[in-house]
């Protein structure tokens, strides 16, 4: 019976254990992010980054053009031979401008991550110091939630503050 009884009462006493409800913390990191200075200059390193790619897409598709148009000016002057010439290095250059396309994209999705990979790495790292002082044991951004509790902590305003943002 004194056997039974211990078994009830661990029993009970586990279960008290496991319903005791932990802390949840969201935080808006996108809010955080847009209060950001490091953002603004990220932003504004990635706009000059761009309008580099920018022009030096617009001296090829001038070159192109350029080509081109001096091509339909004299085609019925040029032989056989130079004629297929002047129309390969058309194809050419169209086909350099595709590849300089696809590569600058790819190169302007890298500087934006080379860019704000420490500015997301310092919000990570305030968030998790926020969330070990409050005793948290999850902290959810509020943009990847469709719902959270009232229960749960908004650490933003401390994320911010730990950051030196207001």
């Amino acid at each position: 019976m004194k056997k039974l009884l211990g078994i009830i009462l661990i029993s009970v006493l586990s279960i008290c254990g496991f319903a005791q409800k932990g802390k949840f913390g969201h935080v808006d990191v996108s809010a955080i992010l847009s209060n950001m200075p490091e953002k603004t200059t990220a932003s504004k390193q990635l706009e000059d980054y761009a309008k580099t790619l920018e022009a030096q897409l617009q001296n090829l598709n001038k070159e192109l053009e350029a080509k081109y148009n001096d091509y339909m000016a004299n085609v019925d002057t040029y032989g056989k031979a130079i004629k297929q010439m002047k129309e390969e290095e058309i194809v050419g250059l169209q086909q350099r401008i595709q590849a300089f396309q696809s590569t600058a994209q790819e190169d302007l999705q890298a500087k934006e991550a080379e860019l704000l990979e420490p500015i997301y790495s310092s919000i990570k790292n305030a968030i998790k110091q926020v969330g070990e002082e409050k005793g948290l044991i999850y902290v959810f951004d509020v943009s990847s939630l469709l719902y959270y509790s009232s229960e749960s902590i908004d650490v933003t305003n401390d994320v911010k503050a730990k950051l030196g943002i207001k």
